[in-house]
């Protein structure tokens, strides 16, 4: 068989350039039968990302440029880029190596091209099911996130957890996690799920994310049992700050919740101690500081392991947080994995509340802390900051929120927090 690749390189020697920077990209041949490969081109082009910015005519042009080839290898392929390729049915690869050194590997099958990543490391098994969930669900891979839909459930009402970079509010236009324009009853999912197919008849994925934490209560599970019953083809899923996850896990097994996602944005806990103020345990006391960081992240850890035990497919959360943990969440990669989770999402901070002085992450500090966190675990990239009363694909940008719930009264704004 004859493969052919581009190589966006700088010194025909190393793969060193992000997609969008490479103004020049190696083309080789691989015959994998007679085990010979050769460069048969050197092609320069416009580099498609200006300050960081990227230009849709330019990655347009740049994909045209290399059409012929069935990989790219970058050290980094942003979202606009991969859906131009993969239009052009173009796989592209993450990963920083020289260009001899992925030729001999994928030629003698020391490597596999897995799931658009060079994967050189032994990883964890995956769960079986996560390769089947990836096609269905929108938050776990790039594909699906153009394609499938989801309806986000705002039946949790109150948080057990204080994050510092939490704002609590019900609004009805903005877009970031933990935000509703109101809170429903486990008994009204049932018709809001039905008026949600006829909005969105793309729908897989019924999802509950708040806008408090979905194990603080029973209602989550309550409604995913109502979920279950009338909607079987669904797949269901739960996020959750895991602090409840050890004593829930069980439950949330016989219930056939098929995935869950917990964020986890430290293993250190005098880092997790400068993310989070507080946690309150099934008694009611709160515990601060570093007593109650090392309470969660104990809590964490043994749920993601009981979780992938069970079957269910663990995708985690780490939010970026430049200073305090963008040099930890490559530790926080490698242990998830090693306890059983499928994918991370890596999400960029927005400055608010307690770290309002805290900077964003820029676009290429959050590229070089999810390629670090991508040796160990597959990383989501697609993240659209889904609101906790969501509906629509995610990937199409539009939130049909406001449609399924406008005849509905406002809220009165109240406090509550979100996993």
């Amino acid at each position: 068989m004859i493969l052919r690749t581009a190589f966006a390189t700088s010194d025909g020697i190393e793969v060193d350039r992000h997609f969008g920077a490479s103004k020049r990209f190696d083309i080789y041949e691989i015959n994998t039968e007679s085990n010979i490969y050769k460069r048969i081109d050197i092609r320069t082009v416009e580099n498609a990302c200006l300050n960081h910015n990227h230009d849709d005519k330019r990655i347009e042009a740049v994909v045209e440029t290399i059409a012929d080839c069935n990989y790219v290898f970058a050290e980094l392929s942003g979202t606009r880029a991969r859906i131009e390729l993969e239009k052009k049915n173009i796989q592209s690869v993450d990963v920083e190596r020289p260009i001899k050194d992925i030729l001999d590997n994928i030629l003698f099958g020391k490597v596999k091209l897995i799931d658009k990543r060079y994967a050189e490391i032994k990883k964890k098994r995956l769960n079986s099911n996560f390769t089947k969930l990836q096609k269905k669900h929108p938050c776990m891979s790039g594909g699906a996130n153009l394609t499938a839909g989801r309806i986000h459930l705002p039946v949790s009402p109150s948080c057990n957890i204080q994050c510092k970079f939490c704002t609590r509010q019900f609004d009805k236009s903005l877009i970031r996690p933990g935000v509703s324009s109101l809170v429903l009853k486990p008994e009204e999912a049932v018709d809001t799920i039905r008026k949600a197919k006829e909005i969105c008849p793309e729908l897989t994925v019924v999802g509950i994310a708040g806008p408090g934490d979905t194990l603080a209560t029973d209602f989550a599970l309550d409604t995913f049992s109502k979920v279950k019953e009338n909607f079987p083809e669904l797949i269901n899923c739960l996020s959750t700050n895991g602090f409840c996850l050890p004593a829930k896990v069980e439950r949330i097994a016989e219930i056939g919740i098929e995935t869950i996602t917990v964020t986890v944005n430290a293993i250190d806990p005098e880092i997790e101690a400068k993310i989070i103020d507080y946690v309150i345990d099934e008694k009611g006391v709160k515990h601060e500081g570093v007593e109650g960081a090392k309470l969660l992240i104990a809590n964490q850890l043994e749920g993601i392991k009981r979780a992938a035990e069970l079957g269910i497919v663990v995708k985690i959360n780490s939010v970026l947080c430049p200073g305090i943990n963008d040099k930890h969440i490559e530790d926080v990669a490698r242990k998830v994995s090693e306890l059983g989770a499928s994918i991370l999402n890596i999400i960029p901070l927005i400055p608010q509340n307690g770290m309002a002085d805290v900077p964003a992450p820029t676009c290429v500090e959050l590229d070089e802390v999810r390629q670090k966190a991508g040796r160990y675990i597959e990383v989501f990239r697609h993240c659209q900051h889904c609101r906790a009363d969501a509906l629509g694909i995610p990937g199409k940008g539009k939130d049909l929120h406001n449609e399924l719930y406008k005849d509905r009264k406002e809220v009165a704004a109240e406090t509550f927090s979100h996993g």
